[in-house]
């Protein structure tokens, strides 16, 4: 169980931190999908497109 001053801390690092927030759901979102959800073609289109960014990042 969480504490009401935790859960005001936590309300008030989301508020000040909304690109770090978006960041952490996208991931979260993006396993997700990963784990649970996608076939095979999924997956060798995501591999495709971590490896250019991937590239893209090198340069």
């Amino acid at each position: 169980m969480v504490t009401q001053a935790q859960m005001r801390a936590t309300r008030r690092y989301k508020k000040r931190h909304p690109e770090k927030n978006r960041l952490y759901q996208y991931r979260s979102n993006a396993k997700t999908f990963i784990k649970h959800y996608a076939d095979k073609d999924d997956l060798d289109k995501l591999i495709s497109l971590a490896q250019e960014q991937k590239a893209k990042l090198s340069d």
